[in-house]
């Protein structure tokens, strides 16, 4: 019997929308999402309001990160580095993360998205992640 949101089998998705990084902006980090219970992240895609030409001299890094249950962690699962012939599409799929095997995170964890500047950094549109994971 169904009497928790976790009983029920199968995939659950979460869109969380993000506001865009300029370009000028140094590193920073943002909290993308906390995990309701213990999950298992079958993958985390995000989709981008504007385009963008990845340079391999002025860019920025999309790396999402394991935060822990405290936020602090500094695990990176997934990464973009939008270099010169990586770039955005808009509303074009951009996989950050999609193990073979679904890792397993407990309830709480924090995964952190962090734009990485590299030299005089590169203009990340607004955008949503879409996160789809399962109960563990």
């Amino acid at each position: 019997m169904v009497t928790k949101l976790h009983d029920i089998p199968g995939n659950f998705v979460d869109r969380v929308p993000l506001e865009s990084h300029a370009a000028a902006t140094a590193t920073e980090k943002r909290l993308l999402w906390i995990a309701p219970f213990a999950v298992k992240i079958v993958s985390i895609v995000g989709y981008f309001d504007a385009a963008s030409t990845g340079d391999t001299t002025n860019s920025t890094n999309i790396n999402l990160i394991n935060g822990g249950t405290d936020g602090i962690g500094t695990t990176e699962i997934g990464n973009i580095d939008y270099a010169t012939g990586t770039n955005i599409a808009i509303g074009t799929a951009q996989s950050f993360y999609a193990p073979a095997s679904p890792v397993a995170y407990a309830a709480g964890t924090h995964i952190i998205v962090q734009f990485e500047k590299v030299s005089s950094g590169l203009l990340i549109g607004r955008g949503t992640f879409v996160i789809t994971y399962q109960a563990n």
